[in-house]
């Protein structure tokens, strides 16, 4: 059996791997707070970017599109506003250097908890406690505020976890200070949501999934004026545009397949429209695909593997197509112990002796 300090240093091994990657901001943040919120034992992670000038909140990545109205009034009210004895404004919040917790033991408990940025955001959220800190890059300039929140249900967040946050923010510095805005090649598969349109293109249904992608498809910058026209209940341009073509096809009119992908700064999107077999109306079934770079799929998947730290890196550079002395230069150890890691790697994961064996247990 593992034990939980082995199992905290893997965490943090895979963390480090993450920020050193050198993604896209948006990409990587969605990842980082998958893990960052598992590591923690926190029920959603968030977080707010600042604009590098006015300070101002310009973009959201997190898990708050469960409700994403709270979202929008911190952007467009909640954001502008001090909570004396909680939170100052979120402009002066980005000038300090403040991380800490809300609504457990600390001083300042009673004050969050009737504050209007409790009940107007994170309330809605489940975020009966908070952790948070201000993210900055290695110049020290502030990015954003990224926040982990626990439900009422849930134990207050503790001077350990808040150590656990603060011994990964050296890394999140790095990650936040690279200048990488274009992706590597975005095949992999990372999540899929199914949208089903009525003949005439009223929607039907659509699960959590595909709400998310396709708001994240249609806006390269989640922010407050973006997130106010959300609805719903109704369908985005993509959707009318492949419904367009597909009753086209239907009818017999001269039109494109019902298949197109766009790209923006979260990822390459696919959607591929059918009709649906066996319904009662003929209906239209949307599948909304998101992409991530390869790399990046292949670190989801070792995340979810009992290799030690070391294993974990070689394993990754390895999959991406470095050679072991390649492997041997940038970590730092022998070609042997690379040879001798690979060959555990192989046993661990009872696979075949071979790289695309190993790319092919990632990324499955």
């Amino acid at each position: 059996m593992t034990s939980p300090v082995r199992s905290s240093a893997r965490t943090v091994a895979s963390l480090r791997q993450l920020c050193s990657m050198g993604l896209p901001e948006a990409l990587f943040m969605a990842k980082f707070l998958e893990g960052i919120r598992s590591w923690l034992g926190a029920d959603t992670g968030h977080f707010i970017w600042c604009d590098h000038q006015s300070l101002e909140p310009v973009n959201y990545s997190g898990d708050g599109f469960t409700d994403i109205s709270a979202v929008q009034r911190f952007f467009s009210h909640n954001s502008k506003v001090t909570y004396p004895g909680v939170m100052p404004a979120f402009t002066d919040l980005m000038r300090s250097s403040a991380s800490g917790t809300l609504g457990g033991g600390e001083s300042g408990a009673r004050a969050y908890l009737d504050s209007d940025l409790y009940q107007d955001v994170m309330r809605p959220c489940d975020g009966r406690y908070m952790l948070y800190m201000v993210a900055r890059n290695i110049q020290g300039s502030p990015k954003g505020l990224l926040a982990l929140l626990r439900s009422s249900s849930d134990k207050p967040f503790s001077k350990a976890d808040h150590n656990k946050l603060a011994q990964i923010e050296p890394y999140l510095r790095h990650a936040l200070s690279l200048d990488n805005e274009d992706a590597s090649t975005l095949d992999s598969a990372d999540h899929e949501g199914l949208v089903v349109l009525e003949r005439n293109g009223a929607l039907r249904y659509q699960d959590s999934t595909a709400r998310k992608l396709l708001w994240m498809a249609s806006h390269d910058r989640i922010d407050g004026g973006a997130l106010i026209h959300l609805d719903s209940h109704n369908i985005t341009p993509q959707l009318r545009r492949l419904h367009h073509r597909l009753v086209s096809v239907f009818e017999g009119r001269d039109e494109g397949p019902p298949f197109f992908e766009c790209q923006n700064s979260w990822g390459r999107f696919v959607f591929r429209g059918s009709w649906l077999d066996g319904a009662a109306q003929r209906a239209v079934g949307i599948r909304v695909l998101h992409f991530i770079p390869r790399e990046l799929k292949a670190w989801t998947g070792l995340h979810r593997l009992d290799l030690a730290p070391r294993q974990q890196e070689v394993a990754l550079l390895f999959s991406g197509g470095l050679t072991a002395n390649e492997i041997s230069d940038q970590l730092g150890i022998s070609r042997h112990t690379v040879s001798e890691y690979v060959q555990v790697i192989y046993e661990r994961l009872a696979i075949a002796p071979n790289r695309e064996a190993l790319q092919q247990a990632l990324l499955s």
